[in-house]
């Protein structure tokens, strides 16, 4: 596997033109938007966006597609977003220029020249027709943060842990200009709104999908996995210098998107790291979660999850799916929408997708596994796919149907859980057609007509082919069985655990 930094431009806009890369949490697997994002690839190629735009995208706050993710179950949630395809594309064909990027992969070269500062949340590629880009990803965390951490155990006695308070909802767009071309070039007047300017291009590319606002990139993509990671690796080289003003040299800091691990040999020197971090940060928009922030002398326990911690100490191995579907659900109260949790109901599904034996008490189980999701979003798609497998076991196809009513009602007790509903739109689409949805996303099932972004500032020609180029594949819908596959289990259990036993 490799970086997407280490790819040549070709390759590059390959990788982030793929739709594994335009939306990079799961869906069901009847949607697919390969095909859109092809047609208006070839429709952009030797062409700019605004060839094909009769008005201002700016002028309109629905550009892109929400889809709302509730974080706790409660108030608490996480804005998704499914960017205009004609938008993302073009901004793609941009950042993927020859000359543009030579700069990126030259500014990263400068991001990472002091070997002291690591980041590793770049986007990886994978280059095994076994592992998938998102596999990789994952391997990466856990190789080079969690391992690592252990092993630097070693040459330091201290940890400091931080992160970034929301991070992408608080990237200042302007800073983008000021990671690729140095703050001073890209805040001279002239060079402000140069659209031949890359950091100027991205800028305008952002305000474009969000109604002119600079503050915030969307969430959902790798494209924008890798911008934010400009703006990081930005921070990383301006740490540097920081640090090395302040002559301190007997450090390491482990890097994951906005997450920090700073190793060192006295503790004083790791508060002066922070809070030399906390400075840069606020000087570009952004600030330190001071309720995540914590010490330690102890590296090789810090260097482990709590959540993964509790399990490796608590876990104990049952036959009994009650008792084991009980462990996941205190294992959910002590530490909610963990990586173990996900890792380890990911291992129930495909332990029950084995199964042959027959299960006493199916609503119980059913009980628990709606109990955890709805307070767990994180495992949704997971619990998805138990709870088709249970509803399975249910002979009476009436009976299937009240228990579905009983599921589909708890979960309507979720505030801003749209993405909650695409998922639940799964489970009861082949065995109760009467439940319906109100999420547009979920009524392109059944109507073509709808529409997630807003495209009336496109030519008619333009806005047609995106109009009649459908993102639901119905061939898939029409043969979908109501148990979710083993192909469907498959991806849902290589997808973001990142967390390795």
């Amino acid at each position: 596997m490799k970086s997407i930094i280490e790819l040549n431009k070709t390759d590059a806009k390959e990788f982030l033109l793929k739709e594994k890369s335009y939306i990079n949490f799961d869906l069901p697997t009847y949607f697919s938007f390969q095909n859109l994002l092809n047609l208006i690839d070839k429709q952009l190629t030797g062409k700019k966006l605004s060839d094909f735009r009769i008005l201002s995208p700016r002028d309109f706050d629905d550009i892109n597609y929400y889809l709302l993710n509730n974080k706790d179950g409660k108030y608490a949630w996480r804005p998704y977003q499914i960017i205009n395809p004609a938008i993302y594309v073009s901004l793609v064909h941009c950042i993927t220029e020859k000359d543009n990027w030579k700069l990126i992969q030259k500014r990263f070269t400068d991001f990472q020249k002091n070997n002291k500062i690591e980041c590793h949340s770049l986007p990886m590629v994978s280059e095994s027709e076994e592992k998938t880009d998102k596999e990789s990803q994952i391997f990466t965390w856990w190789q080079m943060i969690e391992q690592k951490s252990i092993t630097l155990s070693l040459d330091y006695h201290y940890i400091l842990q931080t992160d970034i308070t929301d991070c992408y909802g608080s990237i200042y767009t302007h800073s983008i200009s000021w990671a690729i071309h140095t703050k001073l070039e890209a805040k001279k007047k002239e060079n402000r709104k140069d659209h031949s300017l890359l950091g100027v291009a991205i800028d305008d590319h952002l305000q474009d999908m969000s109604y002119g606002q600079t503050n915030g990139i969307p969430q959902g993509s790798t494209l924008m996995d890798f911008i934010a990671e400009i703006v990081l690796g930005y921070v990383d080289e301006l740490l540097a210098n920081k640090i090395n003003d302040l002559g301190i040299s007997d450090y390491k800091i482990l890097r994951y998107r906005d997450d920090y691990r700073i190793f060192t040999n006295n503790p004083f020197e790791a508060e002066q790291i922070t809070k030399s971090l906390s400075e840069i940060l606020t000087d570009i928009g952004l600030k330190l979660n001071v309720s995540k922030t914590e010490a330690s002398d102890n590296v090789i326990k810090s260097s482990i999850k709590p959540d993964k911690r509790y399990w490796i100490i608590n876990k104990r191995i049952t036959e009994n799916k009650q008792k084991w579907l009980i462990q996941l659900f205190l294992l959910s109260e002590l530490f909610p929408n963990s990586g173990t949790l996900d890792t380890q109901m990911k291992e129930f599904l495909s332990v029950l997708e084995k199964s042959k034996r027959e299960d006493a008490n199916i609503e119980s189980l059913i009980s628990l596994v709606t109990e955890i999701a709805c307070r767990n979003p994180r495992i949704v798609p997971t619990s998805i796919g138990i709870l088709s497998l249970l509803v399975k076991k249910i002979p009476d196809r009436n009976e299937k149907k009240i228990i579905l009513k009983r599921i589909y009602n708890k979960f309507q007790q979720i505030p801003n859980s749209s993405f909650l509903k695409v998922w639940l739109q799964r489970l009861t689409v082949k065995i109760d057609k009467t439940i319906i949805y109100d999420e547009p996303i979920c009524k392109l099932i059944s109507d073509s007509e709808v529409q997630l972004w807003n495209i009336e500032w496109l030519r008619d020609n333009f806005k047609s082919k995106i109009k009649n180029t459908p993102i639901i594949i119905q061939s898939k819908v029409k043969t979908l069985k109501a148990v979710v596959t083993k192909k469907e289990i498959d991806i849902i259990t290589t997808s973001n655990a990142y967390d390795y036993e």
